[in-house]
C-alpha cells in the first residue's frame, strides 16, 4: 500500500461531503493541509491528459476510448473549417467538441468511482485531479 492512500482516502472523503455553498472553514483548512502535503511529498497534482500513453486513457471504458477518438476528429475538421474561414461551421463543430469532451471526462470520472483524487500507478508521483462538476473551485486552484 502507498503511504499517502490513507491521505487520499481522507481527501476524497473530505471532497465528497463538502458543500461549495457552505464557508466550513474547518474542511477548507484540511483539504488545503492534505494538498500542501502531497505537494511537499514531491506530487504533482495534475488534470487528466487522456494520451493514449497515459494511465488516464486506460482507465476509459470502450465507450470513453472511442469518444476521445471522436473528439480528436472534431477537433481537426474544426481546424480546417478555421483555416477555410468557415467561422459558424467551427462554431458548430466546437459545440460538439465541448459535449463529447464532457462525456469524456465523466466516463473517466465513473471509472474511477467518482473520486476527486487518485493515484492510478503505485510508482506515479501524479495524482490525477477530477473535479467534473467545478465543486472545489472554491477550496483552491490547480496551477
Amino acid at each position: 500500500m502507498n503511504p499517502i492512500e490513507p491521505l487520499l482516502s481522507e481527501l476524497n472523503e473530505l471532497c465528497s461531503k463538502v458543500d461549495p455553498i457552505s464557508d466550513d472553514t474547518v474542511a477548507k483548512t484540511r483539504i488545503r493541509q492534505i494538498f500542501t502535503e502531497f505537494v511537499k511529498q514531491g506530487y504533482n497534482i495534475v488534470t487528466p491528459r487522456f494520451d493514449p500513453e497515459s494511465a488516464e486513457y486506460s482507465v476509459l471504458s470502450e465507450n470513453g476510448k472511442l469518444i476521445r477518438e471522436r473528439l480528436i476528429f472534431i477537433r481537426k475538421k474544426k481546424l480546417e473549417a478555421i483555416d477555410y474561414e468557415n467561422f459558424e461551421f467551427a462554431a458548430d463543430l466546437r459545440e460538439l467538441e465541448r459535449e463529447l469532451k464532457k462525456r469524456m471526462v465523466s466516463d473517466f470520472s465513473n471509472s474511477i468511482s467518482n473520486k476527486f483524487f487518485v493515484l492510478l500507478t503505485e510508482d506515479s508521483k501524479e495524482i490525477i485531479y477530477n473535479d467534473f462538476d467545478g465543486k472545489l473551485k472554491a477550496y483552491f486552484k490547480i496551477t
